[in-house]
């Protein structure tokens, strides 16, 4: 099972690395970044901050990372053991979280398989090809839909049963190696489109608010289009857009605190040593540049077509999740638009590969093998996996075709079911009193609440998450406080082999008094929270401006690639004194690991 879903802990940094940024690289998540960029220039940058800029990499990268990765867990749900112990409540908070998690994972599959069938159907019209199309309509009149609808349900269909089919097969080693090949695909495309795009920029007309950063809310052709195109999910940034701004930055700090589940936190707990867990998030952050170049260039591109007008000019002016396939048919020649569009493909079954391994893992481990089968032999385990992959499958694909766009579905993902446990993830690395019923309890809060404010009520962003939030928040310290503390044994062993920050001076205490840890350790770790202290007021502008930059530049914004460049280069020197030189070498890290088996 942890060759299945960990590698064995024998993969290479950079491959997990590489992996990484890919799964991170999708389809969905690149058709909507375009389609706000498109509509809000740099201000849409801003407004990614909500997940599509992954600012939680600098968190992890700095500390976050190798803290997970001293867990030596399989998943994060089984994390919750090591945290609040094998008693009721650690299996409440073990059982919450892994709850969670396959909920979450759920909900991205869903989101991977909206924008996968949005842009496939552009290139593979099945509702207009000859015997399909038949077959098409069949299936839209079954299930009640309009003709590209059910479309778009037969393409995601056809991908999704590729990934599904050496996802099966191969585990975590086939997700990781096939992401290596997908990224080459990516970085193709990246490349092309950047400097496709660079060498048009001077002739495209690009409107002067595309230029705007501030925290105004956006005016002219960009609100108009967007707040049109869907009022309720896009009309109340422009109305509150700084506060918006803020609640997103907020989020992102919150998130890369406390921990993001899923497939994220499998690839620290897959890496061969803390030092690897780091050195594979500086090397996802450094690949996230070249898509955030391909952003700009897709929205001049865009702009491109605006500009000769037509019916292309009339569909992006309608519906800007369009801007990415309709370029991509109308601005590249083909052969390289085949190239393009598999690196694409690529993307998304990254994407959908990480999260169905991830999600398949909390079933089986979390669920089945700790409550259902505690005596399955590896055998059953394996078989159980499968299962549990292809029925998350099934059920992401089916549930897909009720979501209206991508932009909802990830809404409520990131704003919604993520506020939801930003909290108690929060907490537990920070607080020790709270204990696994307060994470169980703030969890089930969070969860229920999430789709109650968010979908039924309806209500506006700036409404939704602070009180979903608040409601998580509230339910954690309240049901932590009514019940017994976690046993102290659990806290101090947690304390000596994780030691994160917070509020565990008492415990680190006895870890020395106790002598779980040497002098010269504890001296050790006092200076590498200062060194990570320091380090996090580098890594996280450093990601910020670099992507900034990357922008400005297919842009010509030479004022803002200066400016941001030089704030990169600065901080990219005070990550390398305090973070990079002060990393544990590899002979430490594997000694450290023989003494902890």
């Amino acid at each position: 099972l942890e060759d299945y879903f960990l590698g064995g802990n024998k993969i290479p940094w950079w491959v997990l690395g590489i992996s990484t940024a890919t799964s991170n690289f999708d389809m969905s998540g690149t058709m909507i970044i375009v389609a706000v960029v498109f509509g809000l220039g740099y201000q849409g940058f801003l407004v990614e901050m909500r997940g599509g800029v992954g600012l939680s990499l600098a968190f992890l990268m700095v500390f976050l990372g190798k803290w997970l990765r001293r867990s030596r867990v399989m998943t994060s749900a089984e994390w919750m053991k090591l945290r609040f112990g094998t008693d009721r409540q650690g299996r409440s908070a073990h059982l919450l979280s892994a709850t969670a998690n396959v909920v979450l994972s759920l909900g991205m599959i869903i989101y991977f398989s909206k924008g996968a069938g949005k842009f496939l159907v552009t290139f593979i019209p099945l509702h207009e090809l000859g015997a399909t199309a038949g077959m098409t309509a069949g299936l839209s009149d079954a299930l009640g839909m309009a003709p590209i609808e059910g479309a778009e349900l037969l393409c995601t269909a056809m991908m999704v049963a590729i990934g599904l089919f050496y996802t099966l097969l191969s585990g975590l080693y086939g997700v990781v190696f096939t992401d290596v090949v997908q990224m080459v695909l990516l970085t193709f495309t990246a490349i092309y489109v950047t400097i496709k795009a660079f060498a048009l920029t001077p002739e495209v007309p690009l409107p002067d608010w595309l230029f705007n950063m501030s925290l105004d809310s956006p005016s002219g052709g960009a609100g108009a289009m967007l707040a049109a195109r869907a009022p309720e999910a896009w009309g109340p940034i422009f109305d509150f857009f700084g506060l918006c701004v803020m609640m997103w930055i907020g989020r992102s700090i919150i998130e890369g605190m406390g921990g993001v589940g899923g497939y994220t936190d499998q690839r620290f707990f897959a890496a061969r040593s803390e030092r690897e867990a780091s050195l594979l998030t500086l090397e996802s952050i450094i690949l996230s540049i070249f898509r955030w170049t391909m952003v700009a260039g897709l929205v001049v591109l865009g702009y491109s077509l605006l500009s000769q007008g037509g019916a292309d000019a009339a569909l992006i002016n309608s519906d800007p999740e369009q801007v990415l396939p309709t370029v991509l048919a109308r601005m590249l020649p083909d052969g390289v638009r085949g190239v393009v569009i598999a690196g694409l493909i690529a993307a998304a079954m990254s994407t959908f590969d990480s999260t169905l391994n991830a999600g398949a893992s909390y079933i089986v481990k979390d669920m089945y093998e700790s409550y259902v089968n505690p005596k399955a032999t590896g055998a059953q385990l394996m078989r159980v996996s499968r299962w549990a992959t292809v029925g998350l499958c099934l059920g992401g694909v089916g549930l897909a075709a009720l979501v209206p766009n991508i932009n909802q579905i990830w809404n409520l993902i990131t704003m919604g079911l993520g506020a939801g446990l930003f909290m108690p993830l929060f907490l537990r690395w920070y607080w020790p009193r709270f204990n696994g019923y307060g994470f169980a309890g703030g969890t089930a809060a969070g969860i229920i609440a999430a789709p109650i404010f968010n979908t039924a009520l309806d209500l506006p962003l700036y409404v939704s998450f602070p009180t979903i939030l608040g409601i998580s928040l509230v339910m954690a310290v309240a049901v932590t406080y009514l019940t017994p503390a976690t046993p102290e044994p659990v806290l101090v062993r947690f304390c000596a082999q994780v030691d994160p920050w917070g509020g565990w001076r008492r415990y680190r205490e006895k870890v020395r008094a106790e002598g779980l840890i040497t002098a010269e350790e504890f001296a050790r770790r006092r200076k590498e929270k200062r060194n990570d202290g320091l380090s996090l007021a580098f890594a996280v502008p450093f990601q910020i401006c670099v992507l900034v930059a990357s922008m400005a530049f297919v842009f010509h914004d030479w004022e803002k690639l200066s400016v941001y460049g030089v704030i990169a280069a600065v901080c990219a020197v005070g990550l390398y004194v305090f973070w990079f030189r002060n990393l544990k070498s590899d002979a430490q890290c594997k000694l450290e690991d023989e003494q902890y088996r």
